[in-house]
């Protein structure tokens, strides 16, 4: 159960949802070959809220979603198989930085806001370089492509949506993700929401864990 909602929060991290991402409303597969990340998963976007989801590979143990909701600040886990949610996340899981990252203000001139999201998170030790590479397609969407390069000199690679005005693809050493299959399009409510019928799930039964305040 714990290393499944640390898969899950740390795409959430490499994604970066956040309220400001979310103007656009889509769907899209979320690939990701980030080693402990493997296979195929959902994401769901609406105005200021996401929703993330994974199908377990061991289907006994059934899908989970995490929805976030920034303009509350808000974050719910629902635990499909077991019909139970939490609404509060340990905190070190938390990382309110992360949701400035995945939206881009200015999609042709993104490297001062990564610059200053790295400060606010003191990451910027390890800055070595951004550069806009120029204009790319991908999947035959319109994107402009960056090259991060740290201070180790590892380089990473980043495709920023023109329309979504979102990161849409990176790609580093460490790994990699890709949201493909992008839907244009309103989404259902319900996606956002506590089914009816589910339980709170008491997080103090995670040995070591805090319970939910």
């Amino acid at each position: 159960m714990i290393r499944r909602i640390m898969v899950l929060m740390g795409l959430a991290v490499c994604l970066g949802i956040g309220h400001r991402a979310l103007a656009q409303d889509f769907s899209a597969d979320v690939v990701s070959n980030k080693q402990g990340n493997g296979g195929l998963s959902k994401i769901y976007s609406t105005k200021d809220k996401a929703r993330w989801e994974v199908q377990e590979k061991n289907p006994g143990m059934g899908p989970t979603a995490l929805i976030v909701d920034e303009a509350q600040n808000k974050w719910l886990v629902l635990m499909e198989q077991r019909h139970m949610y939490m609404d509060s996340l340990p905190m070190m899981m938390k990382s309110p930085v992360i949701t400035q990252f995945w939206h881009v203000s200015d999609v042709n001139d993104a490297c001062p806001q990564w610059k200053k999201i790295a400060e606010q998170a003191k990451t910027d030790k390890n800055w070595g370089s951004c550069t806009k590479v120029g204009g790319d397609t991908l999947n035959g969407r319109s994107t402009v492509k960056y090259e991060g390069v740290s201070t180790k000199g590892d380089k990473a690679y980043y495709w920023v949506d023109t329309k979504l005005k979102c990161v849409i693809k990176a790609d580093s050493g460490s790994g990699s993700f890709e949201l493909r299959n992008i839907q244009e399009g309103s989404q259902p409510a319900s996606l956002f929401e506590i089914p009816a019928g589910y339980t709170k799930f008491d997080m103090g039964s995670m040995g070591g864990m805090q319970r939910p305040q």
